[in-house]
C-alpha cells in the first residue's frame, strides 16, 4: 500500500523545497506532479534575496550558480514621466554570491526537484490530483490520475497543496479562487537581442504612463535573451477593458524602449498568467492540509515575485508536517500554528508591498521618489540599504519619508 507521512501536491519550488526539507527530516513524503521535469513555467524567472537565503539552506548555491542563470545585482526603476534610477540590492559588489539570479523556469524548477529526489521523496510524475480520501470526515490521502488514464491512491494524514494559482487542492476544499481586487494578469515573451542592460545585470521595473497602476518589465538572461512582459491588477484591466496583449506591443515600440528592441526578435509566444496576490492570503491550513505558495495567495503584490514566499511557506510546511507527525495532531486548531508562523514571516512585508502597489496610483508621487532618487546618490543609497533591513524598508510607509524626501 501507498502509506505516506505527507502528500504534497505540485513540484515546483514551493513543494519540492517542502518536500526535501519533510524527506531529510525522516518523513516518508510523496511528491505529485501533473508535468514531466523540466518543464515551463510562465514567470518573470526573476530570484530574489529570499529565495537565496531558502536556495543556501538548501545547499543548492552552487548548482544554481553553475546552471544557465544570470547574476543580477540591482533593479533599475522608471517613473511614469520618464525618470530613471538604478539601484544596487547590496554595496557589497564583490560578494562571490550574488544577492540574486534570473534563471528560466524550466532549469530552476528542475534544480529545486532534484533536491527532493536527492532527499528521497517517492515521485509521481505526469500524474494530476483529483481528490481527497476521507473517512468519517478526516483526510486520509488523495486520489490521482496518471497521463494514461489508470487512477491511483496515496494514503497519509497530510495533503499539502503546492500547485499553483490555480490550485486544484484549494479549489476541492472549497476556497474562493478569484477576488479581482488582490488577483493580477501578466503576459511574458521571451526575446533575443534587447540592448541597453546595466552592466551588473539589474532587473528592470517600468512604471510608464499606460501601464500604471501596473508595469513593464525587462529582464536580462543568459545568452543574450530577455524576459520581457506586463503585469496589472484584474480590476484595473476589466475596469479601463484593456487589452495586455495590445499594451505589451505599445510598450515594445514606446519611444523610451524601441531603441532596445530595434535588432530584438521574439523567440517564443507570448503567455499569459493569474497571480493571486499576497495582500490578501488565502486560508493556509486545516484538518489535514496545508497550502503554501501561489496556491496559498503569498504572490508579493508589488513586484509581483512568487518563489522566494513559496519557498519560505514550503520550508514551513515541511517544519510543521515533521510536528504534526511527531505529536500526531493534524487537526486544523495544530496546524493553523504553520498559517501564524508564515505570516508572522510575511505579513509586514506583504502589506508593505501592497502600500507599494497602491502607491503607484499616485504617479507624481511615484515620479519624484525615482526622480529624486536619479540625483541624489544619499537618497538612492537609502533605498538600496532596504534591500538589506527590513526595518528599515519600513520607511516607505512613513508619510515623513515622503515629506522628507520631497523637501530634498
Amino acid at each position: 500500500m501507498n502509506f505516506f507521512d505527507c502528500i504534497i501536491v505540485g513540484a515546483g519550488p514551493g513543494g519540492s523545497t517542502a518536500a526535501t526539507f519533510a524527506a531529510r527530516a525522516g518523513l516518508r513524503v510523496l511528491l505529485i506532479d501533473k508535468d514531466l521535469f523540466p518543464r515551463d513555467k510562465i514567470c518573470g524567472d526573476a530570484i530574489s534575496g529570499k529565495s537565496m537565503s531558502v536556495i543556501k539552506r538548501l545547499g543548492m548555491t552552487e548548482a544554481l550558480q553553475n546552471s544557465t542563470s544570470l547574476p543580477s545585482w540591482g533593479v533599475t526603476f522608471s517613473g511614469p514621466y520618464g525618470d530613471q534610477v538604478s539601484i544596487p540590492f547590496t554595496k557589497e559588489l564583490n560578494k562571490p554570491v550574488a544577492p540574486g539570479y534570473i534563471c528560466r523556469r524550466e532549469f530552476f524548477d528542475a534544480l529545486v526537484f532534484e533536491q527532493a529526489q536527492e532527499a528521497g521523496a517517492t515521485i509521481w510524475l505526469q500524474t494530476t490530483f483529483t481528490g481527497f480520501l476521507q473517512e468519517k470526515g478526516t483526510i486520509t490521502g488523495v486520489t490521482a490520475k496518471y497521463a494514461d488514464g489508470a487512477e491511483r491512491q496515496a494514503f497519509a494524514p497530510l495533503v499539502i497543496g503546492a500547485d499553483g494559482a490555480y490550485s486544484v487542492v484549494a479549489k476541492k476544499l472549497g476556497i474562493n479562487q478569484l477576488d479581482e481586487a488582490h488577483y493580477c494578469g501578466g503576459l511574458r515573451v521571451y526575446y533575443k537581442g534587447v540592448t541597453g542592460f546595466h552592466p551588473q545585470n539589474h532587473v528592470e521595473l517600468h512604471f510608464v504612463d499606460e501601464a500604471v497602476p501596473g508595469y513593464f518589465w525587462i529582464f536580462p538572461m543568459p545568452n543574450g535573451e530577455a524576459n520581457v512582459g506586463v503585469g496589472m491588477l484584474s480590476t484595473e484591466i476589466k475596469k479601463r477593458k484593456v487589452k495586455l496583449k495590445t499594451m505589451l506591443d505599445d510598450l515594445i515600440t514606446h519611444p523610451r524602449f524601441r531603441d532596445r528592441f530595434t535588432h530584438a526578435e521574439a523567440i517564443g509566444p507570448v503567455k499569459g498568467w493569474g497571480l493571486p496576490l499576497g495582500s490578501r492570503p488565502r486560508t493556509m491550513a486545516g484538518d489535514g492540509w496545508l497550502l503554501l505558495g501561489d496556491a496559498a495567495s503569498l504572490i508579493d503584490p508589488f513586484t509581483g515575485e512568487g518563489i522566494g514566499n513559496a519557498m519560505v511557506s514550503g520550508e514551513q510546511a515541511a517544519i510543521w508536517a515533521k510536528k504534526a507527525t511527531d505529536t500526531q495532531r493534524y487537526d486544523a486548531a495544530f496546524l493553523s500554528g504553520y498559517e501564524t508562523e508564515v505570516l508572522s514571516i510575511l505579513t509586514d512585508e506583504l502589506r508593505l508591498s501592497h502600500w507599494m502597489q497602491r502607491l503607484t496610483n499616485w504617479k507624481w508621487l511615484l515620479n519624484t521618489v525615482i526622480a529624486k532618487a536619479s540625483r541624489d546618490p544619499r537618497i538612492a543609497d537609502t533605498i538600496s540599504c532596504m534591500f538589506d533591513d527590513h526595518d528599515q524598508r519600513k520607511q516607505l510607509i512613513s508619510p515623513m519619508f515622503y515629506l522628507r524626501l520631497l523637501m530634498a
